[in-house]
């Protein structure tokens, strides 16, 4: 069984960390608190200091909309990992929750929640996760909604870089790609706690960072700062979050011809070449899955930890699932 430090809050001891519902939407409802706890969890879970199997025969339902790797298998080996069940359709446009046939998310939300103990949802539209969980009896994660959130994946962004970094309080973090995804916006509501000694973007010139990330940044005075070249990055940076350098159709509804460019100029790229080149000992993560942002030819370099960041994900996700089943 997990030991809980004394140190935390006997809210946290006694049950979920995801308040009213045991629903995980986003990370700005997530306290400090919340996140050692998460954290040593998945730390306890993935050395077997913790009894995984606590929360065997719960039945966890995979709501995947929108295509998804990762988050998928990640979710499913995690449910089987904690003695758990995992249900669900391989293709969610077979279902009658679709535009053709005109099932309302909510209803959807009301209906499966009464077949299972918890939802992740992963679908195309902002605000979709929220939507379900004020129908759901049961507790919802968000593995994703549009432009939004994915707060898992920052939760698993925290665990993997605290783990390389030994802490993040005081260091420079590096965002490579394009700021406007929802794996950024989670992940920067979560560094407001680790307190960074500035967070650092390198976007596309034609994709400005977001209004709500540079207030969230400023809230809590740290210092946000943009530069034009990766390079730069690769020099004065502790750690370096990169995704794709444009994701203009994550968004869109399955099915749509829209397609984002594939293409990362030079100016925005990591080689090993440049890595030698800059003597970079900025740590490389990646909430996967790239393209040409970091080349092949730096996988088995000291700084990948892109592919670590995996390993650890389903610890992570064992731990969120945990903490929702607990409310059960």
């Amino acid at each position: 069984m997990v030991q809980i430090k004394s140190a935390y809050p006997a809210r946290i001891a006694r049950g979920s960390v995801f308040g009213s519902g045991g629903h995980l939407l986003s990370t700005s409802t997530l306290t400090p608190d919340d996140v050692d706890f998460l954290c040593e969890l998945a730390s306890d879970l993935a050395t077997g200091r913790a009894n995984a199997m606590r929360s065997a025969g719960h039945t966890v339902a995979l709501l995947f909309f929108q295509a998804s790797t990762r988050t998928r298998l990640g979710f499913e080996v995690a449910t089987f990992a904690l003695g758990c069940q995992a249900i669900g359709m391989d293709d969610m446009g077979m279902s009658r929750s679709n535009d053709r046939t005109g099932e309302s998310l909510e209803d959807c939300a009301a209906v499966v929640s009464r077949l299972c103990d918890a939802i992740v949802v992963r679908h195309h539209a902002t605000g979709s996760a929220a939507r379900m969980a004020a129908k759901s009896r049961k507790p919802v994660i968000n593995a994703g909604d549009g432009w939004n959130e994915h707060p898992t994946q920052a939760l698993i962004d925290i665990f993997a870089m605290r783990r390389g970094l030994r802490q993040l309080r005081g260091r420079s973090i590096a965002f490579g790609g394009d700021p406007r995804g929802r794996t950024v916006r989670s992940l920067v509501q979560l560094l407001r706690h680790e307190m960074p000694a500035e967070i650092v973007f390198c976007p596309p010139p034609h994709i400005p960072v977001p209004d709500d990330i540079v207030a969230a940044a400023s809230e809590h005075q740290i210092r946000l700062r943009i530069i034009q070249d990766i390079d730069m990055a690769l020099r004065e940076s502790d750690a370096i979050m990169m995704t794709p350098y444009d994701m203009s159709d994550i968004g869109e509804a399955p099915g749509t011809d829209y397609r984002s460019p594939r293409m990362t100029p030079d100016t925005h790229r990591i080689t090993a070449d440049k890595i030698e080149r800059t003597n970079s000992k900025a740590l490389l993560y990646h909430p996967l899955p790239r393209q040409d942002e970091i080349d092949p030819d730096c996988d088995d370099l000291p700084n990948a930890m892109y592919f670590e960041q995996v390993r650890l994900s389903k610890f992570m996700r064992m731990a969120v699932l945990d903490r929702a089943l607990a409310n059960d």
